[in-house]
């Protein structure tokens, strides 16, 4: 009998301990899961300091691909034009050529998110005024943040790159005379797009703001202007928006904002 008892404390034991030294956990905090999980667009400098010649390199391509894989910016000297989709940092150069960027490489400004489709429709045979308007029509207000990806084909497109350019930087208004143009005709590929509110004049590109990188690899750059041909747009809605800006260097002196 003593031999049985001695067995039964010892199971109990078994079971009793591990929930001495192993507390429950805490139930996690709904609220911080609900922040972590909502849709949000972060941002390398403002569009003002872009706009004063600040095109120093000051965020590193590394880090930059922690915070999403679809986006959009520049490079050091304003050296052409970044596409960002499904991971991949794409550089077009004035040159034509287009190439997929070293992590070590640092921008000066650039916006990204990690892309999430929530509306969805076809459109054929529109110009960007037009898919504007039509986005316009499908989204629930204007006073939010969207990241929009088109995918396609397009009967017209013409997009831009500017030449990289050394210090001492002329302003942004001087830089993009020096820009060189190219048109394509019949080509597919995704324009990765964002919608700014007008809220965030200054600091971000109000309404829409279009790069492009073509479906071989071999086209991209800013577009100025497209028709489409078939295409699908995709739409997430963004409701948090981070700004990282330097701690050193030209932009703690630049006269911000720039006034109109």
């Amino acid at each position: 009998m003593r031999t049985q008892w001695s067995r039964l404390l010892r199971v109990c034991c078994l079971f009793l301990i591990p929930s001495l030294v192993f507390p429950a956990q805490a139930e996690p905090d709904s609220s911080k899961l609900d922040r972590r999980a909502t849709p949000a667009v972060f941002q390398i400098s403002t569009l003002d300091a872009l706009s004063l010649g600040l095109y120093q390199g000051v965020y590193a391509i590394a880090a930059l691909k922690q915070q999403g894989d679809f986006g959009l910016g520049t490079f050091e000297g304003i050296d052409g034009e970044m596409t960002i989709l499904n991971g991949h940092f794409y550089h077009f150069r004035s040159d034509g050529v287009v190439t997929e960027e070293a992590d070590s490489s640092r921008v000066p400004f650039a916006v990204i998110t990690t892309f999430r489709s929530e509306i969805r429709f076809w459109t054929d045979g529109v110009s960007m005024d037009q898919l504007g308007q039509q986005i316009d029509q499908h989204i629930p207000s204007t006073n939010l943040f969207y990241a929009i990806r088109i995918r396609g084909k397009f009967l017209e497109l013409t997009t831009r790159a500017i030449p990289k350019l050394f210090p001492p930087y002329p302003p942004l208004s001087e830089a993009i005379e020096q820009q060189v143009k190219f048109p394509f005709q019949n080509i597919e590929g995704t324009l990765v797009a964002f919608r700014g509110p007008a809220w965030v004049k200054g600091i971000n590109q109000v309404g829409y703001h279009y790069h492009f990188i073509s479906d071989d690899e071999t086209a991209g750059g800013h577009a100025l202007s497209f028709t489409t041909g078939p295409v699908i747009v995709e739409i997430e809605q963004l409701q948090q928006n981070s700004i990282w800006v330097p701690d050193k260097g030209p932009f703690l002196t630049a006269p911000l904002p720039v006034t109109q």
